[in-house]
């Protein structure tokens, strides 16, 4: 028996390799977690445990079959009189395979949650001054995950993928065909961001409703209008129509409101009374100033354009209302007069026809 010491050291060896190299695992996955400030909870543990048992037990396993193989004929002991050749205690090698495969797969996990961190968290937001769109996070995310799937599934079990492939053209077409509606909006999805006409916030002006942009992902982009009713546009219908982008290339927003007052009032009081109007107006922007033009004679009177920004879209409506609340209070207290709507009728009365005899 002495011949089976090596064998019993190096397991011995291998199994207090275990703990000793967890620790190590995890020491390092925490310092790692809080340099990024970001947490790796169960899948970091799962593949730290599976890890730290594979990697010295396969060890073990490698070193005794390679002793086995080149001593083979000599190391053997004498069992009740009749030599029988050594044969050390092996690992199951289904278990080995189970602990690989783990450690991949929650591997595979950890490499997500790590690429969605520094890729599209921080250096996304960071470079492109916007959120990262979901689906672009999530088809990076799907392919690490099948990549790992299609390595334990060749390189740890062995296993022959040919038969995964669509050999029938009949086949491709019959997918690409049902699929085509999914694949429109997917690429549509994809060009939309590479172009980058909008991004997360921004409000758009779409078959003429105020849209602001929620997210765009694997089928649609989501949206929501002013009072607040969310709407779901398919990626396909935004690429292929025009794209008003009310938020670019600012935030700064321009609007127009058109007022008539009397003709017989003079321009110059007018247009000093909608300026002071228009400044004196909460949410109004005090640079670029507003701006105040004569824009037409009408038979009622004459039509002047109160030309005003807001910080935004999204105030926009309530900025509105306070200038055309502040020009009647200022047009008031100035005496300036908004005519009312004229309309000449002309009745004429004709005589009736003469009654026969």
């Amino acid at each position: 028996m002495d011949f089976a010491r090596p064998y019993t050291l190096l397991l011995i060896a291998s199994l207090l390799a275990i703990p000793l190299l967890l620790l190590l695992v995890l020491w390092a996955g925490r310092a790692f977690s809080r340099k990024l400030r970001v947490s790796f909870e169960l899948r970091f543990k799962v593949a730290a445990y599976c890890f730290s048992s594979y990697l010295p037990l396969r060890l073990y396993q490698s070193i005794a079959v390679a002793s086995i193989t080149k001593t083979k004929g000599s190391m053997e002991i004498t069992v009740e009189g009749a030599k029988a050749p050594l044969q050390p205690l092996l690992i199951p090698e289904d278990l080995l395979q189970a602990l690989l495969a783990i450690s991949i797969f929650f591997g595979a996990l950890l490499a997500v949650r790590i690429i969605r961190k520094c890729v599209w968290d921080d250096w996304f937001e960071r470079t492109q001054e916007t959120e990262a769109p979901k689906f672009l996070s999530d088809i990076c995310s799907a392919a690490i995950i099948g990549f790992s799937l299609i390595a334990i599934a060749k390189g740890v079990y062995h296993r022959d993928l040919s038969g995964l492939e669509l050999g029938s053209t009949v086949s491709v077409a019959v997918i690409g065909f049902a699929s085509q509606d999914l694949l429109g909006n997917l690429l549509s999805g994809i060009a939309l961001q590479i172009g980058s006409p909008f991004r997360k916030g921004d409000w758009l002006l779409l078959e003429g409703k105020r849209l602001q942009v929620l997210e765009v992902n694997w089928r649609s982009t989501r949206m929501r209008s002013a009072d607040n009713v969310l709407v779901d546009v398919p990626n396909k219908t935004i690429a292929g129509g025009t794209i008003t982008n009310l938020s670019a290339p600012t935030a700064e927003r321009a609007s127009t409101i058109n007022v008539m007052f009397e003709l017989d009032a003079a321009p110059i009081a007018v247009k000093d009374a909608l300026l002071h109007a228009a400044q004196c107006a909460p949410g109004v922007l005090p640079a670029p100033a507003p701006k105040v033009h004569l824009r037409d004679f009408c038979e009622s009177g004459v039509q002047y354009e109160v030309i005003f920004w807001v910080d935004c879209e999204e105030h926009l409506s309530d900025a509105t209302d306070a200038v055309r609340t502040q020009i009647w209070y200022t047009a008031k207290e100035r005496g300036l007069r908004m005519p009312f709507p004229i309309r000449t009728v002309h009745v004429q009365q004709h005589p009736p026809p003469p009654v026969s005899a």
